[in-house]
């Protein structure tokens, strides 16, 4: 099934694109997306196409940070019913809490959950993109980091800064622009796509909630006839990515984690036709042509990020996969960006 998402992720994109010098109907064009669909709010485009109109978008108009710079034109409202859930929430965790559990109704290919288990002393505030095959992903995760951000210090007052901002591709800009954008540092190459949180975040109180309208709105977008995208399948693969890096992602714990049996989590993957050790892999892989397709990640550090203690082991899975070393399809990947997606989109349709 096509994920969807709403054209209000697009707003602001025609006017950055005329700044720019460029031609947003032809852009648009190019991805098959019709112009005047973006004048409708309630209308919806793939999730994927709007993915790769921003990355088309920024190597036509030479535009390194073309997502930050939309980040800069959005805010809280491209989430309609969820903004006015949020803004009338009574605090930041509740906000967030909300947000993220109905986060479906907006694109069930965006995913962000709050955790407060990596760092017991930070919350992490996580961007996962529920697509496979997974496409380029470097402007839509500085997009959704930047509008993420632009969320937060809306509810929170013009005094939010993030403890820091945590990105899975390597850095392509200055650190001071992202210092600038975000009011913290940004660490790169790492295990999560984040905004991590100061701990009192969370506890603070939004101005002027209006509880009476935030149930309303809360009735409303829980009886949308949408499907729900926290199914046992999509929980245990959040979880895969979330424990990798910590070389601790075994069933038992996230068993433990979903509040299940381990033989009872096992059979409710069994019903969904998934298992365990596949989803592993197939996270691994998805992980590695990401981390690979960036050119300064050294290879021990992927291979950290995949759970693997030993960079052997990470050498003899790219084998097992692509059937070359990591260097290689490093060379393959730079050389053809597409090449990863066109060979998972193979494996898919196989």
């Amino acid at each position: 099934m096509t994920a969807l998402i709403r054209t209000t992720s697009l707003t602001g994109f025609p006017e950055l694109v005329r700044d720019l010098g460029g031609n947003p109907e032809d852009l648009l064009r190019q991805m098959q997306i019709e112009p005047r669909l973006l004048d409708n709010g309630s209308a919806v485009i793939p999730y994927r196409a709007m993915i790769n109109l921003l990355e088309l978008s920024a190597e036509q108009l030479q535009c390194i940070d073309f997502g930050l710079r939309l980040a800069e034109r959005q805010s809280i409202t491209i989430l309609g019913p969820l903004a006015v859930i949020a803004q009338n929430a009574r605090n930041l965790g509740e906000a967030l809490s909300e947000v993220t559990r109905y986060l479906h109704t907006y694109s069930p290919g965006v995913q962000v959950s709050l955790d407060t288990e990596i760092d017991a002393a930070h919350p992490y505030l996580i961007y996962e993109l529920r697509l496979r095959p997974a496409p380029r992903q470097r402007q839509i995760i500085e997009l959704t980091l930047g509008v993420m951000f632009k969320t937060l210090q809306m509810l929170y007052g013009p005094g939010f800064r993030p403890h820091s901002v945590l990105s899975r591709t390597e850095a392509r800009l200055p650190q001071s622009r992202y210092q600038r954008f975000f009011g913290a540092r940004t660490y790169f190459g790492q295990a999560h796509n984040a905004l991590v949180l100061m701990p009192e975040c969370l506890s603070k109180l939004i101005d002027q909630h209006n509880i009476q309208l935030h149930d309303t709105m809360m009735d409303y977008v829980s009886s949308m006839d949408v499907a729900n995208p926290l199914d046992i399948g999509s929980q245990v693969e959040a979880s895969i990515r979330r424990l990798l890096p910590t070389q601790r992602c075994a069933l038992p714990l996230i068993a433990e984690q979903l509040g299940l049996r381990e033989r009872s989590l096992q059979r409710r993957l069994a019903e969904s036709e998934l298992v365990f050790e596949d989803m592993v892999e197939l996270a691994r892989r998805e992980l590695a042509e990401l981390y690979l397709a960036e050119a300064n990640m050294p290879m021990a550090q992927i291979a950290g990020l995949l759970g693997y203690a030993e960079q052997s082991s990470f050498n003899r899975a790219c084998k097992r996969w692509y059937g070359v070393p990591p260097r290689v399809r490093r060379t393959q990947l730079r050389a053809d960006p597409q090449a990863g997606t066109q060979l998972r989109a193979t494996k898919t349709q196989s």
